[in-house]
C-alpha cells in the first residue's frame, strides 16, 4: 500500500465529500485567524505540517511573523520559521496560537504540556484557535467509509456496534495508537479540558456553521487566557 500524503487525505482528497469538508475547514481556519490577528502579529501554528496553513495566511497578510512547530514533517515554505520546541518561543510573545487537526493525536501528558506552553507564550489578549474532527454523530459513518476506501480495506478498527454507538453520540474506546487514528476521539471532552485552563469564547462547526455538531465534521474553539 502506497503512502498517502496529508494533502491527498484532506484538501486534495479524491473523495469529493472529504475534499469539500477539508477545504471548508481550511477556509474557516483562515477566516478565524485573519480576524484574530492584529497588525504585525506573531502567529505560531502547533502541528504545522509542511506549512500550508501558514503559507496561505501569509499570502494575504504579509505583515505577520509566521512560526511553525512540527517535529515530524519537513517544512515546505521558506518564509516560515520553524521552532524546534515551544520552549524556544518567548513568554507573552504570541498574538495567535493555532492547533488545527492535531489535539486528537496527542496523549494526555502531551496535551497538558501544550496547554501549559500556550498559557506561557500567549500575550494577555492573544487567541488560541483549535480545530478537531468530530468523530460522533452522523459524520462518523462517511468518515469510516472514506478511510476504508482510501486504504483499500474491507474492515476497520471500529466494530459495527461502535460505529452505531458513535453515530448516536455514545462514547467508544479510543485507539491505542493515537498518532494514526481518530477512533473514539471526543471533542466534548477536549472542550471540558480547555474550559479548565482558558475561556472558550467561541465555537463553530464546519463545514456549515448553522448545523449542529452531530451533522458536522469539524469543531473549532477560540480560547482566550483567563485573567
Amino acid at each position: 500500500m502506497r503512502d498517502i500524503s496529508y494533502e491527498e487525505q484532506t484538501v486534495n482528497s479524491s473523495n469529493l465529500l472529504a475534499r469539500y469538508a477539508h477545504r471548508t475547514r481550511m477556509a474557516v481556519a483562515l477566516q478565524l485567524s485573519m480576524h484574530a490577528c492584529p497588525e504585525h502579529a506573531t502567529v505560531v501554528d502547533f502541528g504545522a505540517g509542511p506549512g500550508l496553513f501558514l503559507h496561505t495566511l501569509g499570502q494575504s497578510r504579509q505583515d505577520l511573523c509566521l512560526i511553525g512547530y512540527d517535529p515530524f514533517v519537513i517544512p515546505a515554505y521558506p518564509e516560515i520559521a520553524y521552532a524546534g520546541s515551544l520552549n524556544q518561543i518567548g513568554a507573552a510573545s504570541v498574538d495567535l496560537l493555532t492547533a488545527f487537526e492535531v489535539c486528537e493525536h496527542l496523549y494526555p501528558q502531551e496535551l497538558a504540556q501544550l496547554l501549559d506552553d500556550a498559557a506561557r507564550i500567549m500575550k494577555p489578549d492573544a487567541a488560541f484557535i483549535i480545530s478537531v474532527p468530530i468523530m460522533y454523530g452522523l459524520a462518523v459513518i462517511p468518515k469510516v467509509a472514506n478511510w476504508m476506501w482510501r486504504h483499500r480495506k474491507t474492515s476497520t478498527e471500529y466494530k459495527i456496534e461502535e460505529i452505531l454507538l458513535s453515530a448516536v453520540g455514545v462514547r467508544v474506546t479510543r485507539a491505542e495508537n493515537l498518532r494514526g487514528s481518530h477512533k473514539g476521539f471526543d471533542f466534548r471532552e477536549l472542550h471540558k479540558t480547555l474550559d479548565k485552563h482558558f475561556i472558550v469564547s467561541k465555537v463553530r462547526c464546519s463545514p456549515i456553521a448553522s448545523m449542529p455538531w452531530w451533522l458536522s465534521s469539524q469543531y473549532f474553539m477560540i480560547c482566550r487566557k483567563r485573567a
